[in-house]
Formats: C-alpha cells, sequence, structure tokens
C-alpha cells in the first residue's frame, strides 16, 4: 500500500516505498535542520499571507469606478446609520460594506438631480439612527432633487420597526410618496431626551465623583455626581427639545401639506394604524416594496411587465460619479473634517479628533498656496482645552496666510467643538445642531471608602503640597479645591476671551450666552454664536461666492487630512480587532443605556481632569 502525506504550498508529497527505511537526520544537526525548515515554512507562510491581505485591502478599499447605465433609477438602503464617517469594517466581517458618509450622500443627490439619465430615487428605509441635523440636510437635499423634476419614492415595512422616535418619519416627510406595507404602522411618539444619573450606585459601593464646573448649566458629569436631573439642565435641554419640535411639526405639516392641529392630535397617539395615517395623508400609498418598483417601471416605461430602467445602488453611482479633483493637489477649497471628542495626539484615531494631526492638516492647507478658502465640518461635543487651543491656534495662523475659514456644523459643535472655531470668517449650522455650551468641567473620581469595603488599606509617600491632588484614594480637601477652582476660572476666562475676540462680542455678552448651557443652531444665530443656518451646501455655496465660482459644483475640493491609504485602513480594522470587546454585551438594551456613562469615563481619562466637553448633547433624539 502507498501512502501520500498532506501536500501545502511550501511541500510537495513523494511516493513512499515500504521497503526503504525512512531518512531521519539525527543528533543536533538533525535538531537544527528540523527547525530550520519549520522556520522557513513560518517565514513563507506570513510572506505570503501579507501579499494576500495587501491584495485583499487594495480590492476592499480602492473603490474604483463603475460603468454606468444610460437610464436608471438610484437606489439606496438604510440598514445603518448615515454619519459623518463611512462604518468601519473589522476583520470579523472585513466584507461588509463600508456605507457612505452623509456629506457623499448628499452631494451625490445633487450631482444626480442635473444627470438626465437618472429618472428617480428610490429609498428603503430599514434604520433611522440618524442625527436630527443629518436627517434635516438629507431632507433638503431630497427635495433639491425633487425640484429638478424627478421622483422620490421611500418605503418602509413599518415605521414602528424604526425606533420609537419621529427621525424616521421625519426623513420621509421630505419624500413625494411615501409607501408602506398593509400591516405596518406609523409611530410618532415625539422627541425624548434621556439621561442616566449613577450618583446612587455610586454612594453605594464607595465611588465619590468629585467635579467643578462652570457655570450652572455645565452639565457634562451630572450623570456621575448627581442622581436626579439639575434644575439649570433640565431647564436648557426642554427649550431645546421645544425648539425642535416646533421645527418638526412645522416642516412635516408643510411638506406633507397637513394642517398642526390634524397633526398634533395624530403625533398624540403614538402609533397609528395603516389606514388611518393613510386617510390623514402622512403616507400616500399602503402596499408592498415589489409592487412600488413595478410601479415605478410601468409609469417610466409606459407598459407593464419591462425590467428597465435598472436599479443602480447610490454608492455604486457616487464612486462612477465622485469629482476626482477631490483626490488632487490642486485645489481651490480645502475640507477639514473634526469629527469625534477632541483629544491630544498626534496621530488619527478612529472615533475621536486629535488635536495636533487636525492642527496640521489645517496648516497645510494654509501653506497651499491654490487653497484661498478652508471650509471646516465639525462634529464634535469637544474635549481637551489644551487640545482645543491647538486646533484654534491653526485657524489662526491660517487667517494670517489669508486663508478664509468658514465652519459647518453638523449635529453637535459644543464645548470644545465651539473653542475651536470662533475665530472663522463665518459659522454656519443647521437649525438642529447642539452648539454652545461654553463653560468648564474639572475633577476626578476617588474610592477611598471603596476600599475600605473591600478591606484594601493604602499606604502613601508624598513631596510636594499637593503631591495626592489627583490621587484616587482621597478626597479633594479645601486647599486642592481653591487650587481646582483657580484652574478652571482661568480656563473659563480663557474661553470666555476667546469667544469674545472671535465673535466680536464683549465679555459681558458672551457670558450672559455662556455658563455652560447648549444652544440650538437656531437659537445660536439669536444670540450671536453663528452667523447663518444651513449645511455644507449651504456652506459650499459661500465658497464658491468668496473664490467667484459659479457654483459649489464648480469647486475643486481637497480633503484634508487625506483619505487613508488601503494599508492604513488595514492597520485600524486591525486594531479594532485587538481592542473589540471591551465592553461585553453592548448591544443590550441595557448596555445601550449606560453606554453614555462608560463613554463619558473613557474621555475623561484621555483628556484628563480639566474639560471643554458636554456629553448629554447627542443623546437627544
Amino acid at each position: 500500500m502507498i501512502k501520500r502525506r498532506m501536500s501545502s504550498f511550501f511541500y510537495k508529497t513523494r511516493q513512499n516505498d515500504p521497503n526503504t527505511p525512512p531518512r531521519r537526520q539525527s543528533g543536533a544537526l538533525g535538531f537544527f535542520g528540523r527547525g530550520l525548515k519549520k522556520l522557513c515554512f513560518y517565514v513563507g507562510a506570513l510572506v505570503l499571507f501579507s501579499v494576500c491581505m495587501g491584495i485583499l485591502s487594495a480590492t476592499l478599499f480602492s473603490g474604483g469606478s463603475k460603468s454606468l447605465p444610460d437610464d436608471m433609477i438610484l437606489a439606496f438602503k438604510i440598514t445603518d446609520p448615515v454619519g459623518e464617517s463611512e462604518h468601519a469594517r473589522s476583520l470579523a466581517d472585513p466584507f461588509a460594506a463600508a456605507g457612505i458618509t452623509i456629506g457623499d450622500l448628499i452631494e451625490t443627490l445633487d450631482r444626480a438631480k442635473n444627470d438626465d439619465r437618472v429618472r428617480g430615487l428610490l429609498v428603503s428605509l430599514d434604520n433611522a439612527g440618524m442625527e436630527l441635523a443629518h436627517i434635516e440636510e438629507l431632507r433638503n437635499a431630497v427635495k433639491r432633487f425633487r425640484e429638478s423634476g424627478k421622483f422620490a419614492h421611500i418605503y418602509t415595512a413599518s415605521f414602528s420597526d424604526l425606533g420609537s422616535g419621529i427621525g424616521a418619519y421625519y426623513l420621509a416627510s421630505s419624500f413625494d410618496q411615501i409607501w408602506m406595507q398593509p400591516t405596518g404602522f406609523v409611530m410618532m411618539t415625539g422627541l425624548s431626551l434621556e439621561m442616566p444619573f449613577a450618583r446612587d450606585v455610586l454612594d453605594k459601593v464607595g465611588a465619590n465623583p468629585e467635579f467643578l464646573h462652570r457655570e450652572e448649566y455645565k452639565s457634562a458629569m451630572e450623570g456621575m455626581t448627581n442622581s436626579h436631573m439639575s434644575a439649570p439642565n433640565r431647564e436648557a435641554m426642554q427649550s431645546i427639545l421645544d425648539d425642535f419640535s416646533n421645527r418638526i411639526i412645522t416642516d412635516i405639516s408643510e411638506d406633507r401639506k397637513i394642517q398642526r392641529t390634524v397633526l398634533q392630535a395624530q403625533m398624540d397617539k403614538g402609533l397609528i394604524i395603516g389606514t388611518d395615517a393613510l386617510k390623514v395623508g402622512l403616507i400616500t400609498n399602503l402596499d408592498y416594496d415589489d409592487i412600488l418598483v413595478h410601479t415605478i417601471r410601468d409609469k417610466i416605461n409606459g407598459k407593464p411587465g419591462l425590467e428597465e430602467p435598472p436599479l443602480v445602488p447610490v454608492e455604486d453611482y457616487h464612486s462612477a460619479t465622485a469629482d476626482e479633483s477631490k483626490h488632487k493637489r490642486k485645489a481651490d477649497v480645502a475640507l477639514v473634517r473634526i469629527s469625534g471628542e477632541i483629544v491630544p495626539g498626534s496621530d488619527p484615531e478612529p472615533g475621536y479628533a486629535t488635536g495636533e494631526y487636525i492642527a496640521n492638516a489645517i496648516m497645510e492647507a494654509a501653506n497651499d498656496d491654490s487653497i484661498k478658502v478652508i471650509v471646516m465640518r465639525v462634529d464634535s461635543p469637544g474635549g481637551s482645552p489644551s487640545a482645543s487651543e491647538t486646533i484654534r491656534r491653526s485657524i489662526v495662523y491660517a487667517k494670517e496666510k489669508g486663508k478664509k475659514i468658514l465652519v459647518s456644523m453638523g449635529p453637535v459643535a459644543a464645548s470644545g467643538g465651539y473653542w475651536i472655531v470662533v475665530d472663522a470668517d463665518r459659522i454656519f449650522a443647521m437649525p438642529t445642531t447642539l452648539t454652545g455650551s461654553i463653560g468648564v468641567i474639572m475633577g476626578k473620581f476617588e474610592i477611598s471608602e471603596l476600599w475600605k469595603k473591600v478591606g484594601v488599606n493604602w499606604d502613601a509617600l508624598t513631596w510636594g503640597k499637593n503631591a495626592r491632588l489627583w490621587s484616587i484614594n482621597k478626597p479633594l480637601d479645601a486647599g486642592e479645591r481653591a487650587t481646582l477652582n483657580a484652574a478652571i476660572d482661568d480656563t473659563y476666562s480663557s474661553f470666555i476671551g476667546r469667544v469674545a475676540e472671535g465673535r466680536k462680542m464683549t465679555r459681558e455678552q458672551v457670558r450672559a450666552v455662556a455658563k455652560g448651557r447648549p444652544w440650538t443652531g437656531t437659537q445660536a444665530q439669536k444670540n450671536g454664536l453663528v452667523d447663518e443656518l444651513g449645511g455644507l451646501d449651504v456652506t459650499m455655496d459661500y465658497a464658491a461666492e468668496l473664490i467667484g465660482a459659479p457654483s459649489r459644483e464648480k469647486l475643486k475640493i481637497r480633503l484634508i487630512p487625506e483619505p487613508l491609504t488601503p494599508l492604513e485602513q488595514l492597520t485600524h480594522m486591525l486594531n479594532q480587532q485587538v481592542t473589540a470587546g471591551q465592553y461585553p454585551g453592548e448591544g443590550s438594551a441595557m448596555m445601550k443605556a449606560i453606554a453614555p456613562l462608560l463613554r463619558q469615563q473613557d474621555v475623561m481619562d484621555r483628556i484628563g481632569p480639566v474639560q471643554v466637553y458636554d456629553m448629554t448633547l447627542p443623546s437627544i433624539r
């Protein structure tokens, strides 16, 4: 009988003669020989793996253009929240779609409205987890698309499957036809803000959060320091909810041509059955998605049964028609995106805006003679005052180099996220942007009582009066509190001064609208913190006007920092794989409820005890 050994890319088998004894090296030579073979095997495998991953990453991230038909309907399925950045891939699912950013989506719709090959837009809504400001920007883009004479239809099986808020329907209301499955419901329960307060449980375990803030509306750490919402925080949040609610009801009433009283009566039901929603005009059709597709094609073709024009995914259309000038060195406008908490650092970090990295990008644009305008797109609740000041200073540098600085605020540009933009030539915000929150917070957690409960005793040796200022093992004494109060007063005074100088206001005027209070974009404009209401499209229109371009579509835009290379994206994917699972069960309802507290603690660890930050803002839905 002839036996065969398993083969591989690196080793080919041969037939063994049963009459021939096996050859085997003995002694040290044999040991090292076998070791050398194994080493060569593993090195070869590593090389092959690296080559394969390089090819894989280049394939995954290249996004090469695709040919488009001469007649088409754009199709977009919202299965994940559309935000400021693409969804990060992971090694668990490296072939998952990266998605499309809100900026790219809006730009694509604006491009498609002028493309004769595009007949219309069909959206399937399976996820409504988008920020209100993003929904506003997307609604405006859908309306511009419709104004070109093209249809825009949206379908969902049921709005009740898309969450408890009104955001999903608010987006849908901007389409000319709203289709829903016959068994579906329209859920419009209004806006809500839910904040967890952990002080009682911290007291039980012996953890004491000690935080000082300027001023009464600065509520970033209330989830840790309080058992309930403070009166100033409640006042500010209720004002924001009222402003948002009025905006949403007004827009839906106008778009669906439903009287406000009728609309309010329907909203008070919370859950509206399909036939009632159809009667009052909340939806236009109560039918299935395949019927919708056939209806569209029959109308376009003039006779039933034809499968043309094809449905082309918005992502494919975007990649095929994207303006190549965005990736070229020569440009009129630099677009700098600042998203996430602002932290110190000189390298890019997913989910954070690292101060030196962003500042270097702005200064790079400032030193580019071809760039005339720098547009900053900001979506940040703030973070480190030093990192915020680093970014702000780079804007001053750019202005000294003769550049015009424009700011487009996304869902949030508050606290440190506002600090960085105060010197801009013009600030744009959406009505539902959350901004302001001009204030400071400083402090620490001390857990001396916790150690007593678990029977751990700490001894300490010190040199210096305040050597244990940041120790978690002792509470602040009177002298340490005085030290912190002096520091927080200095930072707050600097913040007030930066805003006063940048916005051409007196310190007293700034102080009146500061005190740590967040404002909606509409309120901020009235208070002088924002110049104009509008999204990135309006900001780019203004940039085109500044440089004499006929329209924003004619602008040559350079993205700075430039998009990550395939190798850099692969590196981030590997890093995410290593750090995945930090919070077990994070997808559960309970973990989602306490996620703001966990994120708050993570940010505090990253940026240190002094913060210009407000984590409560993004939790509004």
